[in-house]
C-alpha cells in the first residue's frame, strides 16, 4: 500500500488527488458533486482514478473533507436534539443577553437548534471552583431520557453549568441515558456531552457547540460510515482519516464521535496546502494569504510568517444581520462570501447589479452548462466577457453554450437599459469588489497591510479574482500553484498533520511561587497526558507525538485573551518571565500599548498533539519547447471600455522562466488564469505560475 489520497467534496464538484509519497506519481480526478448522496460523487471519482491506475486497495491512507456538518445546519436537516441542562438556567433561549448592534433594526435573534419543549433540567449543581453543590440524581436523569423519548428525541446533548471545572456530572449523565436507551432498544445511542468538546468557560457557546454536534451527528455517522463500508467493498484496508476545523486531520472513529470539529475542513486544506508550498518554496518568514474561489463560495485565510491562526470559537452563519451559532472548537481564521462561480447575477430593488449569494450549484447550474439552468451566474458574465473559453472547461470533458449564457443575461441587460458584455464585464467587477472586500477583512481590519503579503491563489475561480483584487489592494506577487487549481484543496489534504487538542479554562494570576508553578506545571501534565492517550487509543507510537503549549493570558481585568507559545518541560521563574514578556510585546502589536505593571492572568491552557505528516513531494518539471508552442489562439474580451484581442495560453505547455506580458489569458485543466495588462507572468521550474508587476 503506498497511495495517499484526498478528496474534497464541494458545492459543485468532488475532487480527488492521489500521490505516492515514495516515488511522487500522482493523479487526479474531478467529477461532479452528487447531493444529497455525496457518497455517489465520491465513488465515481474513485472509479475515475481507478482508469488511471491508482486503486484504492493499494492506498495506506484516504483523507476526507466533507460538507455534511455544515450544510446539515445552513439546511436545517440535523436530527431532533433532547437537551439535558442543569435546572433553573435557559441559557440557550437567553444567549448573551445582549444585541451586537443594537442600531441594525433587522437584527435577528438566533432561534436555538433546540427548542425548550425538548429541553429537561436536572437539579444538579457543580460550583464554580468544581466542588459539588448539589448531587445529580440518577433517576431524574432517567425520567428526563424516557421523557425526551417519547417526544421524538433522535440524538442528545448534555450541559451542565460549570463543568468546564469538574466534568463529573455530565459524565455520569452520558451514562444513565446511554444506558437508558439501550434498555429501550436503542444499539447505537448518540450521546454529546459539552465537557468533551470544550474544557473553556462562556456557558453558551459550549452549550451551543454540544448541541450543534448531536444535531449533526446522526447524518454524519451515516454518512460516513455508508462511505466507509463502499471503501471496504473496494478493498481498502488503509486508515480513513478526516479533515479537521484546525488545519488537521483525525480518525473516523474520533470524527463520527466529535463531527462538530470537521466543519469547514475541506477550505481549511487549502489554507494549509498554500502554507506547505510557501515552504517548500523557500519562502521562509514570507506572507501568505491564500484564496480559494469555489463554485458557490469564496475563501480566504491569512498566515502570517507561514503561520495560521487559530482561534477556539467560530461562529456559524453570523453576518451583518444576524449574531449566529457559536462553536467553541479550535478553528482556522477563515472567512468566506457567497461569491463563486455558480452564484446567481441579479439586480436588487434599488437597481444596482450583485452577484450572490444564491448560487446555481451542480444542478442545474450556469446556464452555459446546458443542464437546463436559465438563471445568470458568475460563471455566464465570464463566458460572455470572453475571459472563459466558450467551447469547452475541464479540459474538453464540459461542454459550454455561450448562446445560452447570452440568453440569461438578456433579461438583466433590458432591465438595466445595457448591453450584454456591459451587464457581464458589470457582474465580474461586482465579483472581484467583494472578494476584495474579503482580503480586507481578514488583513486590514485585522492590522496587517496586504501589501506585504504574497497571493496564492487556486480554486477553479480564484486564479480569475486574484489580478483584480492585487490591483486594487496592492498585493506585489501572486503564486497559482503547479497543483491543478480546481483540485488544490485535495492536495492539501494530504500534507495534513494528525491533529489532537485541548483547552481548559483555569483562571490564575502570574506569581513568582513554588505553588502557582507546580499548579502550572501540573495542568500541563494532566492535558498532555490526556492527548497522549487519545493518540495512543488510535494506534500511534507516543515517540512520534509533537507536543505544543499555550497560555491565553490577559492583563487582570480585561474580558479577552492573547494566546501566547509556552515553553515545554519544567516550567520555572526564568521560563515563566518569557511568557510574561512575550504577552507584552503581542499585547503591543495588537492593541498599541501595553501595562508593564499590571498584573497578568492566565485564563486558559490549550495543548496541541501532532503526529506530522510527510508532506508530498513537488517535483522540478522538465518544460522544453517555446511561448509559442503553449499558444492556443487569440480571443476577444471585453475590458468595460473596449473590446481586445489577447491571447491565450496552455499552462501546461508554458516553459520554464519565460516571461508573458499581460494581457493575456492562461488555461489549465481546471481553471483560467487571468493576467491584467499591469502583471506579467512567468513559470518557475516546478510549474507555478508566478506572477508580479509589471
Amino acid at each position: 500500500m503506498s497511495w495517499r489520497i484526498g478528496i474534497d467534496i464541494g458545492g459543485a464538484f468532488t475532487d480527488l488527488y492521489a500521490v505516492d509519497p515514495e516515488t511522487g506519481e500522482s493523479a487526479w480526478v474531478k467529477v461532479e458533486s452528487t447531493p444529497p448522496n455525496f457518497e455517489q460523487g465520491v465513488l465515481q471519482g474513485i472509479e475515475e482514478l481507478e482508469k488511471q491506475g491508482v486503486y484504492v486497495k493499494d492506498a495506506s491512507y484516504i483523507i476526507h473533507g466533507q460538507t455534511v456538518v455544515i450544510n446539515t445546519i445552513i439546511t436545517r436537516g440535523g436530527a431532533n436534539v433532547g437537551f439535558i441542562t442543569t435546572a433553573g438556567y435557559d441559557i440557550l433561549e437567553i444567549q448573551r443577553a445582549n444585541r451586537r448592534d443594537i442600531f441594525n433594526l433587522k437584527y435577528g435573534k438566533p432561534r436555538p437548534f433546540v427548542s425548550r419543549y425538548m429541553t429537561e433540567w436536572i437539579n444538579e449543581r457543580i460550583d464554580s471552583d468544581g466542588s459539588v453543590y448539589k448531587p445529580l440524581n440518577e433517576e431524574e436523569v432517567r425520567e428526563a431520557t424516557k421523557s425526551l423519548l417519547k417526544k421524538g428525541a433522535e440524538s442528545f446533548a448534555i450541559g451542565f453549568i460549570n463543568s468546564y471545572q469538574n466534568p463529573a456530572h455530565e459524565i455520569k449523565a452520558k451514562e444513565i441515558v446511554e444506558r437508558a436507551l439501550k434498555e429501550n432498544g436503542i444499539e447505537t445511542p448518540f450521546v454529546t456531552i459539552s465537557s468533551d468538546l470544550s474544557r473553556e468557560w462562556r456557558e453558551y457557546e459550549r452549550f451551543n457547540t454540544a448541541v450543534l454536534n448531536a444535531y449533526v451527528q446522526p447524518i454524519f455517522v451515516r454518512y460516513i460510515e455508508k462511505l466507509e463500508e463502499a471503501l471496504k467493498e473496494k478493498g481498502f484496508k488503509g486508515a480513513f482519516l478526516l479533515t479537521l476545523a484546525a488545519g488537521g486531520m483525525a480518525t473516523s472513529d474520533y470524527a463520527k464521535q466529535f463531527p462538530i470539529t470537521t466543519v469547514e475542513g475541506g477550505p481549511i486544506a487549502g489554507i494549509m496546502g498554500g502554507i506547505i508550498l510557501g515552504r517548500f518554496l523557500g519562502e521562509n518568514n514570507v506572507n501568505v494569504i491564500v484564496i480559494d474561489g469555489g463554485s458557490t463560495t469564496t475563501k480566504a485565510g491569512l498566515a502570517k510568517d507561514l503561520t495560521p491562526q487559530i482561534r477556539t470559537e467560530y461562529w456559524i452563519e453570523q453576518d451583518e444581520w444576524n449574531a449566529g451559532y457559536p462553536t467553541r472548537v479550535p478553528v482556522m481564521s477563515i472567512h468566506e462570501i457567497g461569491t463563486g462561480g455558480t452564484s446567481i447575477v441579479w439586480v436588487d430593488e434599488a437597481g444596482n447589479l450583485q452577484v450572490g449569494p444564491k448560487a446555481a450549484g451542480a444542478r442545474p447550474g450556469p446556464a452555459c452548462y446546458g443542464m437546463g439552468g436559465d438563471k445568470p451566474t458568475l460563471t455566464d458574465a465570464y463566458v460572455v466577457a470572453g475571459y472563459l473559453n466558450p467551447e469547452y472547461l475541464l479540459g474538453g470533458k464540459l461542454k459550454i453554450y455561450k448562446k445560452l449564457a447570452e440568453k440569461a443575461l438578456k433579461d438583466i441587460a433590458k432591465q438595466l437599459s445595457l448591453d450584454i458584455k456591459d451587464v457581464a464585464y458589470g457582474a465580474i467587477k461586482v465579483a472581484n469588489d467583494n472578494s476584495s472586500n474579503l482580503i480586507r477583512l481578514i488583513s486590514i481590519r485585522k492590522g496587517f497591510d496586504p501589501r506585504d503579503f504574497t497571493l496564492i491563489a487556486h480554486g477553479g475561480s480564484g486564479p480569475m479574482f486574484a489580478p483584480f483584487i492585487a490591483e486594487e489592494l496592492g498585493i506585489p506577487k501572486i503564486i497559482v500553484p503547479a497543483i491543478p487549481s480546481g483540485v488544490f484543496n485535495a492536495w492539501g489534504m494530504i500534507g495534513l498533520d494528525v491533529r489532537h487538542e485541548l483547552v481548559w479554562t483555569s483562571i490564575a494570576p502570574i506569581e513568582e511561587t513554588e505553588e502557582f508553578l507546580k499548579f502550572v506545571n501540573s495542568a500541563f501534565e494532566e492535558l498532555e497526558n490526556k492527548i497522549k492517550n487519545t493518540f495512543e487509543n488510535e494506534g500511534f507510537d507516543l515517540a512520534t507525538i509533537e507536543i505544543q503549549r499555550y497560555l491565553d493570558m490577559r492583563y487582570e481585568g480585561q474580558a479577552h485573551t492573547l494566546k501566547i507559545p509556552c515553553p515545554n518541560g519544567n516550567l520555572g521563574i526564568k521560563e515563566i518571565k518569557e511568557v510574561e514578556n512575550a504577552f507584552h510585546e503581542a499585547h503591543f502589536k495588537e492593541f498599541g500599548f501595553n501595562l508593564l505593571d499590571n498584573k497578568i492572568e492566565i485564563v486558559n491552557f490549550h495543548i496541541v498533539g501532532l503526529h506530522r505528516v510527510k508532506h508530498p513531494k513537488i517535483e522540478r518539471q522538465t518544460r522544453p519547447g517555446s511561448l509559442r508552442d503553449a499558444l492556443l489562439g487569440e480571443r476577444e474580451i471585453y475590458t468595460g471600455v473596449e473590446e481586445a484581442l489577447v491571447p491565450v495560453y496552455k499552462k501546461e505547455r508554458l516553459p520554464a522562466n519565460v516571461t508573458i506580458e499581460g494581457p493575456c489569458i492562461i488555461e489549465d485543466d481546471t481553471s483560467t488564469v487571468i493576467v491584467t495588462k499591469n502583471f506579467k507572468a512567468k513559470h518557475d521550474e516546478y510549474g507555478n505560475l508566478i506572477i508580479v508587476r509589471r
